[in-house]
This record gives structure tokens, sequence and C-alpha cells, in this order.
């Protein structure tokens, strides 16, 4: 399993190269403001964190409904 920081890490940069590739895009300086990298590298990984929780979460729910469809067939 994953642990929260390195989802966060891996969304972060995925974060950052997005911000790369779009100014690349625009034909714009890469390294010019930093500032929007630190940005979208925070978001992007405050994004990875919250979708770690989702992910157990879920996880949780569908091994309950497993136990609860489990015990209706008496198994």
């Amino acid at each position: 399993m994953t642990t929260a920081a390195i989802s966060a890490i891996g969304y972060a940069g995925f974060g950052f190269l997005a911000r790369c590739y779009a100014l690349g895009i625009q034909k714009r300086n890469i390294f010019d403001n930093f500032g929007g990298h630190i940005m979208f590298a925070g978001a992007f990984g405050a994004l990875g964190y919250w979708l770690h929780g989702v992910k157990f979460y879920q996880q949780a729910l569908l091994e309950k409904k497993q136990e609860e469809l489990a015990t209706r067939r008496g198994t």
C-alpha cells in the first residue's frame, strides 16, 4: 500500500510537470515565475492527499458491504 506522503508527493510532481508543460506550450520561460510552480505542486499534492483518504474510505465501505452480503447468504 502507498502512504499518504508518497501519494501527495507523486501528485505534487505531476502538478509541477503540468505547470512546466503548460508554460512550454505557451512558449514562455519555464523558470520565470517559480511561485506558480509551487502553487500547482501544492494544489496537486493536496488533491493527492485527499484522494488517498477517499481510496481508504471506499475500501472500508466495500469490505463492510461484502460482510453484509456474506451474512445474508449465510456463509
